[in-house]
């Protein structure tokens, strides 16, 4: 009998479907009047959308499901393109290989190919962490927590000279969650955490102090808009869309503000969109649908016997959840506009890759 090369937790393939196909129309909705405006040609973007993120994106899915499948065999390969994208995430920061859009240089940049190195190395840098701790899992809580800042600091300082702030946040929280699992008691949970907070609150700090639009940004939030009134500009739009939906929605296709140009619709703010379109119900559907997603993930980590395996689940569990959240977050009001894409829904080739393999290898991980 021919065994099937692939072996899938269906629970969580069936899950990571379903939210692709709603991104995937929920898309072709957002981008075809902004399409047939910039280009000519209303399918332009979601041709983009349908072939770089949804069909790459679940290719890439099943590659991580056979890399999983064969996960000590593999690890020289895991460390070969780890280091290989950290090349390019410095690469990113020299001008000749950098694409700038906007305030940030995030794009290398190679003959009209560009893609974003600080996507790429999120789970690399999971499983690079995993193995690190892993082999070091009798050393003391002090030198886990060198193990840890150290590598930390190394991999997010390039992201966070970019400027990328929000991706610096995500990657750190993501490894103080792949970490977790390599701590013996409370005690040592509770010391790790404190120095992991101290870290962030530093960052943060920096983030904000040595970058003077980030202080717009937090102002014009704090204000509604009073000082600084063109940096609140996406964030009133992205509310005027999402109240505009009501309970029902308007319907799909019938959203009114991807006429009127809302700011990032196709990134930042794909969700407000969604939220125009099938309303309170529909938005509630969808966070039921990444709620369940996120549950599958521990499930599926804390039923795993393997240490590293279990520390990538919850290390991407950690990046989903917060990736997530704060784009939901920014989108309806209640946080600063961060930049960063919603999984499965957003244009970004480079982050929707990076989600859908880890996914795929963690949809592998099941005994």
């Amino acid at each position: 009998m021919k065994k099937n090369i692939f072996s899938f937790d269906r629970f969580l393939l069936i899950n990571v479907f379903i939210l692709a196909l709603l991104g995937l129309i929920n898309f072709y909705s957002a981008s075809t009047y902004y399409s047939l405006i910039k280009t000519g040609n209303s399918l332009t973007y979601f041709k983009d959308f349908f072939v770089k993120d949804f069909i790459l994106g679940f290719f890439f899915f099943f590659i991580g499901n056979l890399l999983g499948q064969k996960w000590n065999k593999f690890k020289p390969l895991f460390l070969f393109f780890f280091f290989l994208a950290y090349l390019f995430l410095i690469l990113v920061l020299i001008l000749p290989f950098s694409l700038q859009v906007g305030e940030a240089r995030r794009w290398f940049n190679l003959g009209g190919f560009a893609f974003q190195p600080a996507e790429t190395i999120k789970p690399l840098s999971i499983l690079v962490l995993s193995f690190l701790l892993g082999a070091n899992l009798r050393s003391s809580l002090k030198v886990k927590i060198i193990l840890f800042l150290s590598f930390s600091f190394l991999v997010i300082l390039p992201i966070f000279l970019e400027p990328s702030l929000s991706n610096s946040l995500i990657l750190a929280i993501a490894l103080f969650f792949s970490s977790l699992v390599f701590l013996n008691s409370p005690k040592e949970i509770f010391s790790f955490s404190l120095f992991t907070f101290t870290f962030l609150i530093i960052l943060v700090l920096i983030g904000i102090l040595f970058w003077g639009y980030r202080q717009e940004r937090i102002l014009s939030f704090l204000t509604k808009g009073a000082l600084h009134q063109e940096r609140f500009f996406q964030l009133k739009q992205t509310t005027i869309a999402i109240a505009s939906g009501g309970f029902w929605g308007k319907g799909l296709g019938k959203s009114q503000m991807k006429i009127l140009t809302l700011p990032q619709m196709l990134t930042d703010s794909i969700f407000a969109i969604y939220a125009e379109e099938l309303g309170f119900l529909g938005s509630l559907a969808l966070i039921i649908l990444f709620i369940i997603l996120f549950l599958r993930i521990l499930f599926l980590a804390f039923n795993n016997p393997d240490l590293e395996k279990r520390a990538f689940c919850l290390g991407v569990f950690g990046w989903l959840v917060t990736q997530t959240f704060l784009h939901l977050m920014s989108n309806i009001g209640v946080f600063v506009p961060t930049g960063v894409v919603l999984p499965f829904f957003s244009l970004g080739a480079s982050s929707q890759i990076a989600i859908y393999f880890s996914l795929g290898l963690i949809s592998s991980l099941r005994n």
